[in-house]
């Protein structure tokens, strides 16, 4: 008698799974964009519910196991204004439901273009290298660029310390003050090497050189006499200075520095136009 209640429970469990799974409808279309062409990566969802699904390449969508009422079904996608519609699926009927989507530019973020290095030590481009502007990928040469940047955030004073800062060349010794060669010699590559142009001349030194006017330090590695001359540079390579430009404002800053052993130091840096056409700055 057990045997034939469970067996009448079970049966009439499964003719109620059976009656439920065929109350379920679905919704079922197609969508386009304004120019007539067929909507890709649409979602399509039910408003509340977590039911949904995605359009295909032809723009087609279906969601299945839909019970019977009334929804609200939204189509979205970046770019596209988001439409809703209201459908109604009355049993297992299989509902069609299709959505035209125009364009829209009011889901477009604010988007803010900044001129600002990214790597405010970063340079990617020199014009004293190759004596002429190329970006760092466009020249043949081998170099480092120290800017003034970096000299600041070190608290560096002169090209000496600076110097640390280009892999591959040691520091021999420092600068004697002896005419025609007191400067301080560096090792490149094997060779000797001494900070003996300016901006791209000559501009030879025999003592310590403060670094308050450098704009940037660009070391070259290897032969570079056809663009510089053989008397100032060497096998090795050579050690440009390139000095701080005006512009065309007023404009300067003032710093500070103090350290160990009674360091004490203040430099200031002014730029004003002299004429009012601004054709000659200080």
């Amino acid at each position: 008698m057990k045997y034939i209640r469970l067996i009448t429970l079970l049966f009439l469990s499964a003719l109620s799974t059976i009656s439920l799974s065929q109350q379920l409808g679905s919704i079922r279309g197609k969508v386009i964009s304004a120019d007539g062409d067929p909507a890709e990566y649409v979602t399509i969802s039910l408003k509340n519910r977590s039911q949904g699904a995605i359009t295909n390449a032809k723009g087609d969508y279906i969601i299945n196991r839909v019970k019977p009422g009334s929804y609200t079904v939204l189509a979205s996608a970046i770019g596209l204004k988001t439409s809703e519609k209201q459908v109604t699926v009355i049993g297992d009927e299989a509902v069609t439901l299709d959505f035209a989507l125009a364009e829209s530019t009011a889901q477009l973020q604010e988007v803010i273009v900044s001129t600002g290095r990214i790597n405010k030590f970063s340079r990617t481009s020199s014009e004293y290298v190759s004596k002429m502007p190329l970006k760092n990928l466009e020249n043949p040469q081998v170099y480092n660029t120290i800017g003034k940047e970096l000299l600041t955030e070190q608290l560096v004073f002169s090209v000496d310390d600076a110097m640390r800062n280009a892999p591959g060349v040691q520091k021999m010794w420092e600068a004697t003050g002896r005419g025609g060669d007191g400067g301080s010699f560096y090792s490149s590559r094997g060779f000797i090497v001494q900070s003996q142009l300016r901006n791209g001349l000559a501009g030879n030194v025999t003592t310590t050189i403060d670094a308050a006017n450098l704009e940037k330090l660009e070391v070259v590695k290897g032969p570079s006499a056809t663009l510089f001359g053989s008397s100032l540079t060497s096998y090795g390579g050579l050690i440009n200075r390139v000095t701080k430009k005006p512009y065309e404002r007023f404009g300067g800053e003032v710093s500070y520095s103090a350290g160990s052993y009674g360091l004490q130091r203040v430099s200031a840096d002014v730029n004003t136009p002299v004429n009012p056409a601004k054709t000659l700055l200080f």
